[in-house]
């Protein structure tokens, strides 16, 4: 008799929180990079934590640009092999910095790697935006990106608290003029207060994480009625301290709700769970039933 990882693993899924630079695998680094010395902790102390691991170990691995190239089609590998055909993943714009800070470069690579995988992986890239990058620089290239016809959409980032995202405001109203998703992460480790601020200053079509709207009815109402959909990491919450296990996080309860959830790897390089890993995960915990993680799967796709 199939097994539920078996029957799960079978079937399309689609990632739609995805940092594409680590979505990657320690085994598929290794084939390139055999003498790799990288290791991957199982836990990280928080979002602060994770950052420092980024910036200290994984970027010392990605120094030019094919080094970049790797990592982003590393993660495209590795929807292939746990059957994810729908991919939409975020492309950091300092990446320029690899392609002799000119984002049309970056641009000409992006589009490249999108007609390599078109096979195999319906492949939509988001325009990924730091809170902390320089916001001259990100209108500048992000305009030239929503330009280009190539990107699916706009994704900002980095830490949650006490960040303000008014500067966000124009650069998110011109993606909508150019009907592009809009999207924020938001309220994993910041409270469902910071997730009204941004739904109202923002308006995003989805928010990335959106956990802690579970703890207000009133957040979880705005949301159901706006429609906007919550990209759920759940290894991700458990690798940075979010929650203790899978089971502690409250997906069930915005799903009772009336929330549109989809269930994603954020950076499968860093927390080493698959799609397919989480929503056997789900099951197992008795959080879902195989028919529920069916809609949460087909949720996740246009």
């Amino acid at each position: 008799m199939e097994t539920v990882i078996e029957k799960i693993r079978a079937l399309p899924k689609a990632d739609v929180h995805n940092h594409l630079h680590l979505g990657g695998s320690l085994a598929l680094l290794k084939q390139k990079y055999p003498d790799t010395s990288l290791r991957i902790p199982k836990y990280y102390k928080g979002l602060d934590g994770m950052i420092d691991f980024i910036n200290n170990e994984v970027n010392a691995e990605m120094v030019t640009a094919d080094d970049m190239m790797y990592f982003m089609e590393m993660a495209l590998k590795n929807c292939i092999s746990d059957r994810v055909t729908y991919l939409e993943a975020s492309i950091d714009i300092s990446f320029v910095r690899f392609f002799n800070d000119s984002i049309e470069e970056l641009i000409s690579v992006v589009q490249q790697l999108k007609e390599n995988f078109k096979p195999f992986v319906d492949f939509r890239p988001d325009i990924g935006i730091n809170k902390d990058y320089d916001l001259q620089k990100a209108y500048s290239d992000g305009y030239i990106c929503m330009n280009s016809g190539l990107f699916n959409g706009i994704d900002i980032y980095g830490l949650e608290i006490n960040k303000k995202l008014d500067g966000f405001v124009e650069i998110f109203d011109y993606a909508r003029k150019k009907s592009l998703k809009t999207k924020v992460h938001i309220g994993e480790f910041s409270d469902y207060r910071s997730i009204e601020t941004a739904i109202y200053l923002l308006n995003p079509s989805e928010i990335q994480h959106g956990i802690k709207a579970a703890d207000s009815t009133e957040t979880m109402d705005l949301i159901a009625k706006k429609g906007i959909r919550l990209n759920i990491c759940p290894q991700s919450n458990v690798c940075l301290g979010v929650v203790s296990s899978i089971a502690d996080l409250p997906i069930r309860k915005l799903f009772d709700h009336g929330i549109r959830i989809t269930i994603n790897t954020d950076d499968h390089l860093l927390f080493n769970s698959t799609v397919s890993d989480q929503f056997v995960d789900l099951i197992n915990h008795e959080m879902f039933s195989f028919k529920e993680i069916d809609t949460i799967r087909k949720n996740a796709f246009p």
